[in-house]
């Protein structure tokens, strides 16, 4: 089954870890924090506006509309979205409050290490909190739900599109400051795996209530 979903889900996960290969590159080869300033500086107020809402499709009360909608689609579409992002969300929140517990967001980082020497750009209306930095909770979300999206549509196109959506999420988070660039790519990977794993796990098993909707009975 794994070779089939990668043959039949190319046009998502080719570009993906092209991306997550180049990504890893830079973050290896520059420092976190010369990468953020570099991002910040590239800004406007077209994507100060663009970023500030398009970034909420990452956030939990979107995933509900999302899995909400899939009851009408398929239950099992539901069930695999639902479950793949309960489990990203409680991932990440553990990972948070855990083992990274004390990374800081690129706000606080920013005023403790350079003391005012660079002041970041930030988004008003969707200025960063301070505190559980690494992983990114909207970037894994965003991942999990746009790629559980791919995994039900079939035209090749349409699945490069959510890539796309999911990929803004991603960066979103970095140019309102919210995330640095590794938190980003960790939440990317997060939701990436945890959604793969529970799509194969749920589509082991056939049954006829997973096949209806609340408009097929």
């Amino acid at each position: 089954m794994m070779k089939n979903v990668f043959k039949d889900n190319k046009a998502f996960l080719i570009p993906y870890l092209s991306i997550i290969l180049i990504l890893t590159f830079v973050l290896f080869k520059f420092d976190k924090i010369n990468i953020h300033i570099f991002i910040n500086q590239q800004h406007s107020e077209f994507f100060d506006f663009f970023f500030k809402y398009w970034t909420w499709l990452g956030d939990g009360i979107f995933a509900v509309i999302f899995v909400i909608f899939l009851l009408f689609v398929k239950y099992r579409y539901a069930i695999i979205s639902g479950i793949s992002l309960i489990l990203t969300g409680l991932t990440v929140q553990l990972l948070k409050h855990t083992v990274f517990s004390g990374n800081l967001r690129p706000e606080l980082f920013f005023k403790i290490h350079y003391q005012g020497s660079y002041k970041l750009h930030t988004v008003t209306g969707a200025e960063p909190s301070h505190f559980f930095s690494f992983p990114s909770g909207h970037t894994a979300a965003a991942f999990a739900l746009f790629f559980s999206a791919a995994l039900f549509v079939k035209n090749k196109n349409v699945k490069f599109l959510f890539l796309i959506f999911a990929l803004l999420v991603g960066y979103s988070r970095i140019y309102l400051s919210w995330h640095f660039l590794s938190d980003a790519v960790a939440g990317s990977l997060t939701g990436m795996i945890i959604t793969l794993v529970t799509y194969l796990f749920i589509n082991r098993y056939t049954n006829n209530f997973f096949e209806k909707s609340l408009l097929k009975k």
